[in-house]
């Protein structure tokens, strides 16, 4: 399959998978095969995204447990993937991975130190320390999106 220039970049590209296999949405959705749109129904998207993370973060506890470190590279892969989907969807926006810094600093829903953050995930994907990260930047993300909503909501009624 074609893979947009949009959603490419070398950490996803493992095995025979590739960005597109991480971010099917969007690559149909920059190559004109607009299917559908997630992020603009991004509190549906948010909901979905969360779901889908916990039988990866479960597998990944197990894993780490019991110390394989190694066989969690793909398993990490997926997860960042999961959270790079929520961190755009969440402000309403398809991942776009071509200026993947300058676009995170543009974010009004998003953990602090985002960038920095997220850089060290992608260096150093299987270290206990970077599922840690990963799990609390899920979490605050999603708390962060749901404070936006009520914020917004308030906003909107004065």
């Amino acid at each position: 399959m074609q893979v947009s220039e949009r959603i490419q970049h070398e950490f996803f590209y493992l095995d025979s998978l590739t960005p597109a296999d991480f971010f099917p949405e969007e690559n149909r959705f920059y190559l004109g095969m607009n299917e559908s749109m997630p992020w603009k129904n991004e509190k549906e998207a948010v909901i979905q995204i969360v779901q889908e993370w916990k039988p990866y973060m479960n597998e990944l506890t197990a894993l780490f447990k019991e110390r394989k470190n190694k066989e969690t590279k793909p398993l990490m892969v997926k997860g960042i993937s999961l959270f790079i989907r929520l961190l755009f969807w969440s402000n309403n926006e398809p991942t776009d991975l071509k200026n993947l810094q300058e676009k995170l600093v543009q974010f009004e829903v998003k953990p602090v130190n985002i960038g920095e953050r997220l850089q060290f995930l992608m260096q150093r994907p299987t270290l206990y320390h970077s599922f840690i990260q990963l799990s609390e930047l899920m979490v605050e993300q999603e708390k962060i999106y749901y404070k936006y909503l009520v914020m917004k909501k308030r906003v909107n009624r004065t």
